[in-house]
This record gives structure tokens, C-alpha cells and sequence, in this order.
């Protein structure tokens, strides 16, 4: 059998394994080396059917993580730059980044650190304190089809605005430029096969998008993660996130939306914005609040704006993207393409036939499920943390069922 499937930030700490270091790697052995007899019982194969709908959503669900972290926190070939008061928007695939979420967050200047001569390093724990308070706001059971977010990252250059009222405009100026490339690529792919007109017509710009924007301005955790560091040495982001402050503010263009936007409901947690280029402790444009309440807040807004346009939640199509990442891992399986009953169930079918030593999958599976019945950690699927010592995501890893 392979090693763990836990990475080496997770793997000796108590809420990932619930065990010692020692104990840990003794369990893992022991349910490594054991063989079930077969046929098992209906019992236990209904038990691995539902760890393995767990497992496809967890293959994904990891897959979407390196994918925003990359996105967001490493480099600026995945970032919109806004250089000059405008930003380059001259492929699809960057106009795609301005897709499936509510808000654009901009990193200013003043958050971002010196590297080479220059800012442009953002900071990877407000990217993944970000992550996690939006990943609790739906449960642990987000959509993460084609991209979906809180939103998606704007490095602002030393060249770009330096005002709030300049960066406003800049992102009204971009979007439309994002819109046009959008727009010539549905037509034209309205003429291709039917999957890929199905992939295309997934990519859509939220109608908040134009009208609410987040702004970092500076980093305020580093500050608190020693005083908040515990005594195994991690720190569990949303102990401190309450210290980061978010900006958020309205550009006005809410034309398209079925209420105005209001900061009444975020008065009492504003902080001073403490800018110069707006006085006071909030106006109505413009609010400065801890992160929590500003990912509440825009993740509320989204929900009301998509049951006005679509009332009962509707179950999103299959981002495949995202299933061409899982086949790079598990090259044999084409079934991450489909939904996970599919995936479960014809893996089950083929373990049946073949045993369930024939595949990784319901290898593994077969033992985590008992290894659970026992009290045991085996192999768990809760995703790999983004930094060591960062405790961004704990407990029960979220299902689709």
C-alpha cells in the first residue's frame, strides 16, 4: 500500500489523526497490512459506497485548493494586474478569472511585501484565512465548479491607483474589457459540440461582481500569531482572523441587482478606515470591517442575488477542468468526469467483480471505513492545510451526498 494520504504539515497533529505522532504511524501500518475477506457484507459495502462519494468530492475538492492557492498566493501569471489606472485582459483565459464570483479583491501596495526591488509578494495568510471563513459560510459544502469564489485577486503595481475612488474606477474599466473577450468567445463557441458549448455556458460574471469590491490594504495577522500560536506550535487561522480588517466598497452600478447593497447591517463591526483619502469611520460607499464579517457579508449578498435570479438552489454542472487534474493523479479513472454516485457506484461494481485489492480507490477505502469503525484514522480525506503550522480547515470534511 502507498504511504498516508495526509501531508507531512498534517500527519503528527492531533485534530488530523487524532493520535500521537507514534500511534498515528502504528494504526496506519496495522490497517495497511490488513486483507478483508470476501464477499463482505451489504453493511460494509454500503459504508464504502458513501466513503467513496466522500473521496471523489475530496480528490476535487483538493484539486480546487491548489488551484485558488496558486491563483491567489503564489504568482503573478495567475493574478489580473492593474498596472496604469487598467489592467492586460487579452485572453479568455484570464477574462475567465472575472467569472463565478461575487467581488474582485484588490491587494494595494501597502500589503504587499519587497521582493526583487519591488512589491508584489501578497500575503499567503490572509489568502488562506480568506479561504477558510469562506469555506464555514457554506457548511464545508461550497460549489466549487468553474472557479467559484469569494472572488478573485487583483494585484494593484506600484504603477496602478492609489485611491480607493481610482481603483472603483479601474475595476469598472477592466470588467468591460473582461466582458467583450466573454462575449465574442460564447458566440463563437456556440457553433462547437454540445459538451463544449456546456463547459462555455458555465462561465458567467455574477451581477455583483460589478457593483461590490474588497480591498486589502495591509496585513494584520503576522502581529497575533504568536500571541495565538498554541503549545504544539500551530495556529489555527480563525482563532486571529477577527485581526484582519477587509475594505469593502460600492462602486454604485447596481442596475442589475434585485435590492440595493446596504452597510446598515455592518455599522456596528466597522472599523476607522483610516485612509486619506476617505475621513470618518464608514460613509456609504465605503466600510472597513473585520474579515469575518466582510466574507458573511459579501457570501450573503451572493445567496440572496442567486435565489432572486434562480429561487431554490440548484445543483451546479460538473466543472471537467477540474476532473483532467484528478486524472493526472489516478490516470485510470475517467468516472471523476461524472457525479460521485456514478464514481461509487462503478467502483463498486468493478470491486465486486475484480476484489477490492484490484483498485487504490476501494482499497483504500475498504480500510479507512473499518479503521473509523474502530475509533482509527486511516488515510484520512480532510485536505492538505496551505502552509505548515496553519490550521485553515478542521473537522468533519464536508459531503455532497
Amino acid at each position: 500500500m502507498d504511504s498516508p494520504n495526509i501531508s507531512s504539515n498534517q500527519r503528527d497533529h492531533p485534530i488530523a489523526t487524532g493520535r500521537s505522532n507514534e500511534d498515528t504511524w502504528d494504526a496506519w501500518d496495522y490497517w495497511s497490512r490488513l486483507v478483508t475477506p470476501e464477499p463482505i457484507s451489504n453493511g460494509l459495502r454500503e459504508m464504502i459506497r458513501l466513503d467513496l462519494r466522500k473521496q471523489w468530492y475530496s480528490v476535487r475538492l483538493q484539486a480546487f485548493r491548489f488551484w485558488t492557492f496558486t491563483n491567489w498566493a503564489r504568482i503573478d501569471s495567475e493574478k489580473i494586474l492593474l498596472d496604469s489606472d487598467t489592467s492586460d485582459i487579452d485572453s479568455l483565459r484570464t477574462a475567465r478569472f472575472f467569472c463565478n464570483r461575487p467581488s474582485a479583491c484588490y491587494w494595494l501596495q501597502s500589503v504587499q511585501r519587497f521582493a526583487n526591488g519591488e512589491r508584489h509578494v501578497t500575503p499567503t495568510c490572509v489568502f488562506a484565512t480568506l479561504f477558510g471563513e469562506w469555506y464555514r459560510q457554506y457548511d464545508s459544502q461550497p460549489n466549487t465548479e468553474f472557479g467559484h469564489f469569494l472572488a478573485n485577486p487583483v494585484r494593484v503595481t506600484e504603477r496602478g491607483p492609489a485611491t480607493i475612488r481610482g481603483i472603483v474606477e479601474a475595476h469598472i474599466s477592466v470588467l468591460e474589457k473582461a466582458k467583450s473577450i466573454l462575449h465574442k468567445t460564447n458566440q463563437a463557441e456556440s457553433s462547437l459540440p454540445s459538451p463544449k458549448q456546456v463547459q462555455a455556458g458555465n462561465y458567467n460574471i455574477h451581477p455583483l461582481y460589478k457593483a461590490l469590491i474588497l480591498m486589502v490594504d495591509r496585513n494584520e495577522l503576522t502581529d497575533h500569531m504568536e500571541e495565538f500560536r498554541r503549545p504544539d506550535r500551530y495556529i489555527r487561522l480563525q482563532d486571529i482572523a477577527h485581526f484582519q480588517s477587509i475594505i469593502i466598497a460600492r462602486t454604485g452600478a447596481e442596475v442589475q441587482l434585485s435590492a440595493p447593497i446596504s452597510f446598515e447591517s455592518l455599522h456596528s463591526k466597522a472599523l476607522p478606515l483610516d485612509r486619506i483619502d476617505f475621513d470618518g469611520k464608514a460613509n456609504v460607499d465605503v466600510i472597513r470591517v473585520p474579515l469575518p464579517d466582510a466574507v458573511r457579508f459579501v457570501v450573503d449578498l451572493e445567496k440572496r442575488e442567486d435565489f432572486a435570479a434562480f429561487g431554490e438552489t440548484i445543483m451546479p454542472a460538473i466543472d471537467r477542468s477540474i476532473s483532467e487534474t484528478c486524472r493526472e493523479v489516478f490516470p485510470e479513472d475517467r468516472g471523476f468526469c461524472g457525479s460521485q454516485y456514478t464514481w461509487a457506484d462503478e467502483h463498486i461494481t468493478a470491486a465486486e467483480k475484480h476484489g477490492y485489492e484490484y483498485c487504490a480507490h476501494t482499497a483504500r477505502s475498504i480500510r479507512r471505513v473499518q479503521a473509523q469503525m474502530q475509533g482509527e484514522v486511516y488515510m484520512d480525506l480532510s485536505p492538505m492545510w496551505f502552509a505548515p503550522r496553519w490550521i485553515d480547515y478542521e473537522g468533519e470534511l464536508g459531503e455532497q451526498l
